[in-house]
């Protein structure tokens, strides 16, 4: 699913924009000095520079704790053609694959971003657009900037480093309980599903989630969904390392830093991965997250978050077109459908996992510009989508988008 932009200040940035934030531009943007902006588009994407020359368009994933690569960008950008050192290794992720042999790079790649400077030394390469698209060339985890505290400032869209914390830059935030265990940070949250089911515990802090609330397998296991609304969903490649599905309904609250109520929720079905069976009862994305600034003290082993002025009630919406789809147009004519709703109007339509979609209403997809596509494109009524199929025909589905699947 996507979520929409959040700031309208983010709406001028776009990757090469991120890439030429000078001190001058974000003195007048208002932002502290060291300030890293970032555009919100589900994830939190950044702009680094490795090996000193080379852009890159990262996401920040506090599930994560290195630098990632994406294959498609290591084989099309200027890293396929470094002399790099290269072997395998054994690694699971969200999906229900499991652990899988994947290639690494062993060799030194220095990052910089913003203000920080990080050096890594294994570097796995994955199939990270295959889950979040084109504008995806790496993911970096808290392995690079969990030696100081950090304020992740959704309302402005930036991230700044801290040298500590002060009374001054605590005004108006709030200490959460929360833990940091493995270089991950879990909070006592409570999901309030009705009047007589409540689901509290460990959640994980994700950044790297685009959804609002993700229950794993086990706390779903003590649900009951009989008689609710629900809507299933298939994904082709739920997270790192593989496919997945999940139940959406709406849940009475969520309970963050304060309750944000009638909540839809993606519980997950998932019997592999970090979704399965943890110590942790559910994952936290930035569909909740965005909400809130924060600020992830790791050295002093806290989390401080603050209410901020986002009243976008984008947490409470479901999907519309019933269909998720990721940007591929850096190797294919369009963009390549990720998941499906059981049961919903593409799905009667005749859409499929890994179908092309190649124009909308007549407009080529590979014309609308990663901005409008962050916008939300406001499709209802009568929509015409023109569609590669796997076996290379292609095929016209109408779909008349009229409500939400909840």
């Amino acid at each position: 699913m996507k979520i929409k932009l959040l700031a309208s200040a983010f709406l001028a940035l776009t990757t090469a924009g991120l890439s030429t934030q000078t001190p001058e531009t974000i003195a007048k943007r208002g932002l502290p000095a060291e300030a890293m902006p970032f555009i919100l588009d589900s994830h939190v994407y950044i702009q680094g520079v490795a090996m000193d020359t080379i852009p890159m368009s990262l996401i920040y994933d506090t599930g994560a704790d290195r630098l990632y690569l994406d294959k498609d960008y290591v084989d099309m950008s200027t890293f396929g053609q470094l002399p790099l050192k290269k072997g395998k290794a054994r690694m699971g992720g969200a999906g229900n694959d499991g652990v899988q042999t994947i290639p690494v790079i062993i060799d030194s790649i220095p990052l910089k971003i913003g203000s920080v400077d990080y050096k890594e030394h294994i570097t796995p390469i994955i199939n990270l657009r295959e889950i979040l698209g084109r504008h995806a060339d790496g993911m970096i985890g808290n392995n690079a900037v969990f030696d100081r505290p950090l304020m992740v400032n959704y309302s402005d869209g930036y991230r700044l480093p801290l040298d500590g914390i002060t009374p001054t830059i605590l005004e108006g935030y709030m200490r959460l309980p929360a833990k940091f265990n493995d270089n991950r940070i879990d909070i006592e949250c409570e999901l309030k599903i009705d009047s007589t089911q409540t689901v509290k515990g460990s959640f994980r802090l994700d950044l790297g989630c685009g959804s609002t609330d993700i229950p794993t397998n086990a706390a779903l296991k003590s649900i009951d969904l009989d008689g609710k609304p629900q809507a299933k969903c298939y994904y082709s490649n739920m997270g790192v390392r593989g496919d997945g599905t999940d139940v959406n309904f709406r849940a009475e609250s969520f309970k963050f830093l304060d309750e944000l109520r009638d909540v839809v929720v993606a519980a997950s079905y998932n019997t592999e991965g970090s979704l399965s069976e943890r110590p942790h009862v559910g994952i936290i994305g930035n569909e909740i997250l965005c909400h809130y600034d924060l600020i992830i003290d790791a050295p002093g082993n806290s989390l401080y978050a603050r209410r901020n002025d986002n009243c976008d009630k984008s947490y409470q919406r479901s999907s519309r077109v019933q269909i998720g789809y990721i940007d591929r147009t850096d190797i294919t004519d369009g963009w390549i459908v990720s998941s499906i709703y059981d049961g919903g109007i593409a799905q009667q339509a005749g859409f499929e996992i890994e179908d092309i979609i190649l124009s909308i209403n007549g407009r080529p997809v590979k014309e609308i510009p990663w901005e409008e596509q962050r916008r939300g494109l406001k499709l209802s009524g009568r929509t015409t989508y023109e569609v590669k199929k796997k076996s290379g025909e292609t095929a016209t589905y109408i779909l008349n988008i009229d409500q939400e699947i909840l």
